[in-house]
């Protein structure tokens, strides 16, 4: 912002404190790039990275009026997204442990070699299943799992909310569920999983 950038933290602290969204514009300016590069290398995932950076300065925003710093701005936003990184990552391995599980049980399911599917040819079947899909919904759903862009991503360049490219990839997700077999629920419930975006 024009003026803003001369300002130091203390300043701008207390003009966010006043009401003054440029002020807030200005903080997100100076310090989301550092954050979500931060973010993006501890997590791994570029879309759960832009994901907690967002809840830091919605945080900074709603909590404007109780925030008494001891420290410089910047060392305040530090530690708040490290702790809403420990907390992303602390759900990415109860995700990853959830799956391993799945994947356990389901195993015992599949002994008999003439049983066993390979994920090369489920990735075959999904996608004769994707064709198949209606012509948006497949858009996105190929997009999201198999060219791994983000929802932001996708919403930007089909011109449509972040909203409405969740909803495409849920739909899709349950097209293709409905259409697999029902021995198949399960490899196939993990096989979209591994192939979701990853930010």
């Amino acid at each position: 912002m024009p003026g803003y950038e001369k300002l130091d933290e203390e300043q701008l602290l207390l003009n966010l404190k006043r009401g003054d969204d440029a002020a807030f514009t200005e903080i997100y300016n100076r310090h989301w790039e550092e954050m979500l590069n931060i973010a993006y290398r501890r997590l791994g995932s570029r879309e759960d990275a832009e994901e907690v950076v967002q809840e830091v300065f919605v945080s900074l925003f709603l909590r404007k009026q109780e925030i008494s710093l001891r420290t410089s701005l910047t060392i305040y936003l530090r530690a708040a997204l490290k702790y809403k990184v420990i907390d992303a990552y602390r759900s990415q391995q109860m995700h990853i442990r959830h799956i391993s599980n799945i994947l356990s049980e389901t195993s015992t399911n599949y002994d008999a070699p003439d049983q066993k599917m390979s994920l090369k040819e489920m990735q075959r079947d999904v996608m004769e299943i994707v064709e198949k899909l209606p012509v948006k919904c497949r858009e996105v759903f190929v997009k999201s799992r198999f060219e791994h862009l983000s929802h932001q991503l996708i919403a930007e360049s089909m011109g449509i909310s972040v909203s409405t490219v969740k909803k495409h990839i849920c739909k899709a997700t349950a097209l293709i569920r409905k259409e697999m077999n029902k021995n198949e629920a399960d490899l196939l419930f993990l096989l979209l999983i591994f192939l979701s975006t990853k930010g």
